[in-house]
């Protein structure tokens, strides 16, 4: 892997404290990557008791039925609501699916798969559904794949996860450098894949946190077209590394960036290391959201 450093343009170094309360996205931040999923609404989803039972029991046979393991091993799976884990009071609660494996041999059981279903602002009133359009998850892909499969069953829904444009991972990032509280010299990374080039070998170009949001805050301020922001700050950034390095990157495929606080891949791989973080992804993802129906509307005009 090829690694470029670029230097400052200021002396002064700016630390800004951040104090973070107890709150119920702790369930979330600071937790590790998370793979992040579009869902679809959920027809016939209750958050009764018995009910969240049946379903936590509907996933465990299909772990029974498609997953294999070395060890004879038993699985619990829970269903629980979350009606804290809202954006506000408008939100359906959230949903929180959490699986645990034992091996018989040992008796040892560990917490083996998460999963996080939320609304985050976006209301959206259906007959006889829920619509918790974002799903967090980690742990063992092959449990997340019979509790997705089982989730696409129960409830007539569809989860895809994330596949992240260009301009929709700078949008994130960007979004994630105005709620960074890092010093001014901490690195924001950028991730490279080269064409025809062994997917192994990435160029991770980084820059000072203070030096993006220079670029960032003056773009903001000169450009009234909130949706040219993103492109032109990047143009920009292009510029800047091309005079310093001689090194056009525009010909490389960008697949990761890396803040101190958070991460965001293009294959939908989040990490978020705060609950402003949290709070962040989601209305930026309801923003790229709204922004892509707004160009499908247009285009069916």
């Amino acid at each position: 892997m090829t690694t470029y450093r670029i230097e400052p343009s200021w002396q002064q170094e700016d630390v800004i404290n951040n104090i973070v309360a107890d709150d119920p996205l702790a369930v979330i931040y600071n937790e590790g990557q998370w793979r992040i999923s579009r869902v679809s609404p959920l027809y016939k989803l209750e958050y009764k008791a018995v009910k969240l039972k049946q379903y936590g029991t509907k996933v465990r046979q299909a772990i029974v039925s498609s997953v294999t393991t070395n060890t004879p091993t038993k699985y619990t799976v829970k269903f629980e609501s979350q009606p804290n884990l809202v954006y506000n009071e408008e939100d359906a609660p959230g949903l929180l699916i959490t699986i645990s494996s034992t091996q018989e041999n040992t008796k040892k059981t560990k917490l083996a798969y998460t999963a996080a279903l939320l609304s985050w602002g976006v209301f959206t009133v259906l007959d006889n559904a829920v619509h918790l359009p974002y799903m967090l998850e980690r742990g063992e892909q092959k449990l997340g794949v019979a509790v997705k499969d089982t989730l696409q069953t129960l409830f007539d829904c569809q989860v895809k996860q994330y596949q992240f444009t260009q301009n929709q991972l700078l949008h994130i990032g960007l979004k994630f450098l105005e709620n960074d509280t890092s010093v001014n010299r901490d690195p924001f990374v950028f991730v490279y894949k080269t064409p025809q080039v062994d997917l192994k070998d990435k160029l991770t170009i980084a820059l000072d946190i203070g030096d993006m949001k220079i670029i960032w805050n003056g773009v903001q301020q000169e450009v009234g077209n909130k949706s040219e922001l993103v492109n032109l700050a990047y143009q920009i950034l292009q510029n800047q590394i091309f005079c310093m390095i001689s090194l056009d990157i525009s010909v490389l495929q960008l697949c990761e960036l890396i803040l101190p606080k958070a991460e965001v891949k293009s294959s939908g791989i989040i990490k978020m290391k705060t609950p402003e973080n949290v709070n962040c992804l989601f209305t930026t993802l309801n923003e790229v959201d709204d922004a892509n129906s707004s160009k499908v509307s247009d285009v069916s005009h």
